[in-house]
């Protein structure tokens, strides 16, 4: 459990800031990359910018502050998961697309980019306006603070859900085959993810004795830590929290599982989006089964009369019915195998 990764000396911190921003824009410059990509640079190179430029440097009497660098864990993770599973869905791009341009490739690299930003804004939204009742309506300005964590999975699968398959039908392209294309990397990152969610100690269990084979304590600084003392929850030890379930590694070991299930799967598909909702049924069952070892109040828990659900199990419900509501339709459309090589521009 380490939240911060690595603390970067204030010299070598600046020297990084410098040298990726030279070498970000160099590359767009002499690779020619589409506008997507040199937004990319200008979206890091600004964020950086502002993390050093202004927040950074602050004047103390006759000693000016330094660049103060450090490594969080979750966001390496995070960053982590999105490039590996954008450089893996590219590559099976590159092997489904048999089309005469074969430009498919670079397609699912522009969109990975705009889910990227659509998702991070989804799974903000979906956080802000669970607790907007508790939290944020007594405090609007913590909407802005992002770095006292309030990041949903929900919120971004169901908004880069949506905006995929406005993207796919501009650009003339299947959703179900593209959604099936991304979806066992997007499983893959969620598993990176939750590791990231266990460094940081956000996501937490509930608590257990002591003697418990999985029970795990985190340190004073990390998200669970607060989150325990705001609400009372710390015991004798102030340092510490009581132990508690490592809800995010049983999800990050449930992410994995999904993958291999699901890879399992591409390789006797009958149908574009056979994957995709396979997706959707099992991982809901999966996270609804987590939800019950939660611990954390934030995810907000409501009462439905027969039964008090989390909004995360209420959400699966409702994402693994329609799943297999669509499942079973498109099975009943489509009983011959589909050839895994079928060209990207014919449809379902």
């Amino acid at each position: 459990m380490h939240p911060v990764l690595i603390d970067v000396p204030p010299f070598i911190g600046a020297l990084l800031v410098v040298a990726l921003l030279i070498s970000g824009i160099g590359y767009v410059i002499r690779t020619g990359k589409t506008w997507a990509d040199k937004s990319i640079t200008i979206a890091i190179g600004a964020a950086l910018l502002w993390k050093f430029g202004f927040t950074a440097w602050q004047a103390r009497g006759y000693e000016m502050s330094v660049f103060n660098f450090k490594l969080h864990t979750y966001g390496l993770m995070i960053a982590l998961a999105f490039l590996v599973g954008m450089q893996l869905a590219a590559r099976e791009a590159r092997r489904v697309d048999t089309s005469p341009k074969r430009e498919l490739d670079k397609f699912v690299l522009d969109l990975c980019f705009y889910i990227l930003l659509v998702s991070m804004v989804g799974s903000r939204v979906y956080f802000i306006a669970v607790n907007w009742g508790d939290e944020y309506s007594k405090d609007p300005m913590k909407i802005f603070r992002i770095w006292e964590g309030g990041l949903v999975f929900y919120g971004g699968l169901i908004s880069a859900i949506a905006f995929s398959v406005y993207y796919s039908k501009k650009h003339g392209h299947d959703f179900f085959m593209i959604a099936d294309m991304l979806v066992p990397f997007v499983a893959l990152g969620a598993m990176f993810g939750r590791l990231g969610c266990f460094a940081a100690g956000c996501c937490w269990g509930r608590g257990v004795d002591s003697d418990f084979l999985f029970g795990v304590q985190f340190p004073e600084g990390s998200l669970a830590h607060s989150s325990m003392t705001r609400n009372g929850l710390i015991g004798v030890d102030p340092h510490w929290t009581p132990h508690i379930h490592p809800v995010q590694l049983y999800d990050s070991f449930g992410e994995l599982t999904i993958f291999m299930i699901l890879m399992a799967v591409r390789m006797r598909k009958r149908f574009h989006g056979q994957i995709f909702l396979v997706f959707l049924f099992f991982y809901p069952l999966w996270r609804s089964i987590v939800e019950t070892f939660r611990g954390d109040k934030e995810r907000g828990v409501y009462d439905f009369g027969i039964a008090k659900l989390s909004v995360a199990q209420a959400t699966s419900i409702g994402v693994a019915t329609v799943a297999v509501i669509v499942l079973i339709a498109l099975r009943k459309r489509f009983t011959a195998p589909v050839n895994p090589t079928t060209s990207a521009e014919s449809p379902t």
